[in-house]
């Protein structure tokens, strides 16, 4: 108890002192907001994927779970579970934005790495834990702007899974 005593002594002398220049205060002001920051929890979505979700509609037996978190300094992580019940060839996944009145929409990030590369993974069960990779498209001139949209309407936005058999998409998820 009486480590404490000094200890708080010490502080009520320091902050009562003269000698701490403006911009050593805004520097320690900064650096506490800065791990405010970090330490505030990421948002996270979490969403099933399923067939009959895809539009052009492909039939499919494999279904999946993504978790996407988006941390406070704007990285996105994702999490992906696939059963590939249906043995398919996996080729990729993304996060894309859905216009209202549209099917389908344009990748925003992509899931899986290297971006562009046909996966051909047939296990029965995939796991992806992979940070999204922004891409140009069409709906966001940059990442700041679709990552805004996502933190504000997430509902307009899904994760999928596309695979040889289903090129559009085999597994689909909104985000809530």
């Amino acid at each position: 108890m009486r480590h404490w005593r000094t200890f708080l002594a010490a502080l009520v002398a320091v902050g009562c002192g003269d000698a701490t220049p403006p911009s050593a205060i805004n520097g320690n002001v900064a650096m506490l907001a800065n791990v405010q920051s970090e330490l505030a929890p990421p948002l996270v979505f979490n969403t099933q994927m399923r067939s009959e979700l895809e539009v052009p509609t492909c039939v499919s037996e494999s279904k999946g779970h993504a978790q996407i978190k988006i941390l406070q300094d704007g990285t996105i992580e994702a999490a992906a579970t696939i059963n590939n019940l249906g043995g398919e060839s996996i080729r990729f996944g993304h996060i894309h934005h859905l216009a209202a009145g549209q099917g389908s929409g344009p990748i925003i990030w992509w899931l899986t790495t290297p971006v562009g590369v046909d996966l051909n993974i047939t296990d029965r069960q995939f796991d992806v834990r992979q940070d999204g990779i922004f891409v140009a498209n069409p709906h966001f001139a940059t990442a700041d702007l679709a990552l805004a949209d996502l933190r504000s309407d997430p509902g307009s936005f899904y994760v999928n899974f596309h695979s040889d058999l289903c090129p559009g998409g085999f597994a689909r998820g909104f985000l809530p």
